[in-house]
């Protein structure tokens, strides 16, 4: 396969696990599950990419995730951390690599991406009735700074100066 048909592959499996999650949550587990292990072992297995960088990119989001829940900014259906989140973290750690790798030498376009498209997928996500907020926007504002941050994270965990130790 190319690089583009990984590209596709890893971002067409993470948004179905996105849809199964969110708008099926506790209902769909067992389907989430299903994607996310094929999102992973495909990330791992086919596109090559190291299991310690999907954990690392795992653990930041959920610290990052767990700051923001912390702060009351939102409540997710299912709990305060819900599994299907979890799930939805460990796939995202699991595409990005493959899926978002050319965003590597453009850190500024990396964080903008994501201060734009993270709090679309909450919009989403509270419009799907998976979570509930008091105000959006503050759930933006937040989500907006978590994701340029974890895409300023990312951007930082692959880029080639990294992997190379230097």
């Amino acid at each position: 396969m190319t690089s583009i048909q990984h590209k596709i592959v890893s971002f067409v499996l993470f948004n179905a696990l996105w849809l199964s999650a969110v708008s099926g949550r506790e209902n769909y587990i067992v389907l989430s599950g299903v994607l996310l292990a094929l999102q992973f072992f495909y990330s791992i297995a086919v596109a090559r990419v190291s299991w310690t960088l999907i954990l690392r990119l795992f653990a930041v989001g959920l610290l990052l995730e767990a700051i923001v829940i912390s702060l009351g900014v939102i409540d997710f259906a299912g709990g305060y951390f819900p599994l299907w989140l979890v799930m939805l973290w460990l796939g995202f750690s699991s595409m990005a690599p493959v899926a978002l790798d050319w965003l590597a030498p453009k850190p500024l376009i990396a964080v903008l991406l994501g201060a734009v498209s993270g709090p679309l997928s909450y919009v989403a996500g509270i419009k799907l009735n998976a979570a509930t907020v008091d105000s959006m926007p503050i759930v933006i504002a937040c989500y907006a700074a978590v994701w340029g941050l974890m895409m300023a994270y990312f951007v930082f965990s692959i880029s080639p100066k990294k992997e190379q130790g230097v």
